[in-house]
């Protein structure tokens, strides 16, 4: 099992914060659904990769679905722009990395530079982003089937400007279903 990782969520969408406590489960999606502009672009040099390859790395990123978690549990910019201006909570969770393979992204000054392909390369393109994303401190999980990466959820951390009785609504909810998980409010 992994370390750790976090994943900030609002609870506007109730149903998807409570498919997650009941499934023990976070959504992965299609990399050109994700809100960086560049993600999945990569550069290459002439004659490096025919056109066969550049189809089957468009083919893999296409069937690849992405879960995007922070090694952090108190990243201020993550609360405000991933967790509804810190009114959401943060899962702290661990992958079973056998099943889903995690990469930390490598920020860079510039896009990826693809000289060869192999086996990983399609995931590693996915492992890049641009260096003024790095604040985010991504760790990524990959999924090669469903839309789903199973995880065990270790902790809810509640953010700083949850009312009080959206707060105790969740907390019960949480205790009931899964006891087990760590509830932590912000101060």
């Amino acid at each position: 099992m992994s370390n750790i990782l976090y994943k900030y969520r609002t609870t506007d969408n109730f149903k998807n914060f409570v498919d997650i406590i009941l499934n023990n489960r976070l959504y992965a999606a299609k990399y050109d659904t994700l809100n960086d502009p560049m993600e999945g672009h990569y550069l290459y040099s002439e004659g490096v990769l025919d056109r066969t390859v550049l189809d089957l790395i468009y083919s893999q990123k296409q069937q690849l679905k992405v879960c995007a978690l922070s090694k952090s549990p108190d990243n201020f910019l993550l609360w405000s722009h991933y967790a509804n201006g810190h009114r959401g909570v943060a899962f702290g969770v661990r992958i079973n990395e056998a099943r889903y393979p995690i990469k930390e992204i490598e920020y860079l000054s510039d896009l990826t530079v693809i000289e060869r392909y192999d086996e990983m390369t399609t995931k590693n393109i996915l492992s890049k982003k641009l260096n003024f994303w790095s604040y985010e401190e991504e760790v990524r999980a990959f999924c090669e089937t469903g839309n789903f990466i199973e995880v065990s959820i270790e902790k809810l951390i509640i953010g700083k400007q949850m009312s009080d009785q959206e707060y105790g609504f969740i907390r019960k909810l949480v205790e009931k279903i899964n006891p087990e998980i760590e509830i932590i409010k912000q101060t």
